[in-house]
Order: C-alpha cells, then structure tokens, then sequence
C-alpha cells in the first residue's frame, strides 16, 4: 500500500469520525450544539482536503481507471449492505437498555478516552507535517544564498590510488 492509499484512508477515517462525533453531539441536544457545528465544519474541511491532494496526485489514466473499478463494486457493496444487514445488529443490547449505570458510564469514559486519543493523534501528526514544512522551507531558503550545503565542508576527499 501506499503513501498516497495510506493518506486517503487517513483522511477518509477522520471525515467519518468527525461526521459520528457531530451526529452524536446533535442526539444529545442541548449544549451540544456547538460541538455539532464545529464537528460537522471539521468535516467539510476535511473533505474538501481529501478531493484537492486527490487531484494533486492522480494522472487522469488513474483517474478513470479508479472510477471504472468503483462502478463495479459500489452497487454490489451497497445491495449487500441493504439486504444483509437487520435492525437489530445496528445497536447493542446496552444501547436498548437504561440509560443509567455503570455499563453507560464506563461506556461513555471509553468513548471520550478514545476520542480524546484519535484527536491527540491527528495532532500529532499536523504538528509533524508542519514541522516539516517549516524545515524544507528554511532549507529552500538556505539552499538559495549558498548552493553548497555548510557541512559539505567537512567531508573528506576520497583517496585515490
């Protein structure tokens, strides 16, 4: 797999994440609301991010070669889900039950421990890319005033014989 597959699922994981998160702020009601908002505006960021790198690195060969290999398999992956799936699987026997107890609230502290790491780790790895940037930035910058990188200096000529 890669980098380019690995962003995509990244990106991809997130936009759901992020469209759960506001769909559940919204089941809550209330104060929420603007958790909600601001989940489903991450969202739509996201998302427009996910179509803009996917233009900046797909040729048009690949392009239609991704969107015939989609038209075959979206229909038969969504008549499966249709037809396969009971309403019954779609929520737990905890979720049918009292909303009370302490199955609910170690439950919710699971969720918020986990949200709470996934946004840690999307973090991370933002910091990381703008780290990045900032050093290819400082060395295009470097690489400007002095073709001749400053430790190339130190390197030792090779013997010859």
């Amino acid at each position: 797999m890669n980098l380019k597959v690995i962003h995509i699922v990244f990106v991809g994981s997130a936009v759901l994440l992020a469209l759960f998160f506001g769909g559940w702020c919204l089941a809550q009601g209330g104060g929420y609301a603007v958790g909600a908002f601001l989940s489903f505006a991450v969202a739509g960021v996201l998302v427009w991010y996910g179509f803009w790198f996917w233009r900046k690195v797909t040729t048009p060969e690949e392009e239609w070669n991704r969107r015939r290999k989609l038209f075959r398999t979206v229909p038969v992956v969504v008549g499966l889900w249709l037809f396969g799936s009971e309403q019954a699987a779609w929520a737990c026997s905890v979720c049918y039950g009292a909303a009370e107890g302490s199955m609910i609230d170690a439950a919710r502290a699971g969720v918020w421990f986990l949200l709470g790491a996934v946004f840690l780790m999307q973090g991370a790895f933002v910091l990381f890319f703008l780290y990045l940037r900032r050093r290819a930035r400082r060395y295009r910058e470097d690489s400007r005033k002095d073709p001749v990188p400053p430790w190339w200096s130190t390197v030792e000529e090779p013997l010859k014989s």
